[in-house]
């Protein structure tokens, strides 16, 4: 896949949704983040997520997004790559993060988190265009740049460019007025 925004559009997109993120965090409760069932968009039909696994959901795609840019430099194709292009595979990934987080308490997932999107943003943000748009160093299917394989891993289509978060939580105001009911 090539990219399909430019690297300083996407800085702006992650820096939107960072602070989107961050809003949630420094609004709701430690008993509202660990709340089970209170996700109900963009999940698979059997989960029943609070604000804590969402967050375990995107330090996930956050933290193979750096390991894939880590593996690019080194000429090696990450397996979160190719895993994104199978439905079982993805489907693994998106349980597999969350499952490996459950046992951690809220100030350990949150502190996870703000390493995770700051070293990512760190990544990113080092980054040149002339890199962003770099062909694959390995053999690939199609035409894929660096940029590309950030989009594959980070904002797999259908999500909306650089933003996770809408996905599953549409609008926040009446996320945090719901669970306030």
């Amino acid at each position: 896949m090539l990219a399909t925004i430019e690297r300083d559009i996407a800085i702006r997109e992650l820096d939107i949704e960072h602070a989107a993120v961050r809003g949630l965090i420094d609004t709701l409760t430690e008993t509202e983040m660990t709340r089970p069932n209170t996700i109900r968009y963009g999940l698979y039909p059997d989960q029943k997520l609070s604000f804590k696994d969402l967050l375990a959901h995107l330090i996930t795609y956050e933290a193979y997004t750096i390991q894939a840019v880590q593996a690019w430099e080194k000429g090696e194709e990450h397996f979160a790559v190719g895993a994104m292009q199978s439905e079982g595979s993805s489907r693994a990934i998106h349980y597999g993060g969350i499952e490996e987080r459950q046992g951690q308490t809220l100030a350990e997932t949150l502190n996870e988190w703000e390493l995770t999107q700051e070293k990512l943003m760190t990544v990113i943000r080092g980054l040149n265009d002339a890199q962003w748009k770099e062909k694959a160093p390995y053999t690939t299917d199609e035409p894929t740049d660096l940029g590309g394989i950030i989009e594959t891993i980070l904002v797999a289509p259908p999500r909306p460019p650089y933003r996770h978060l809408p996905v599953h939580i549409p609008d926040t105001k009446a996320y945090v007025k719901k669970m306030r009911k």
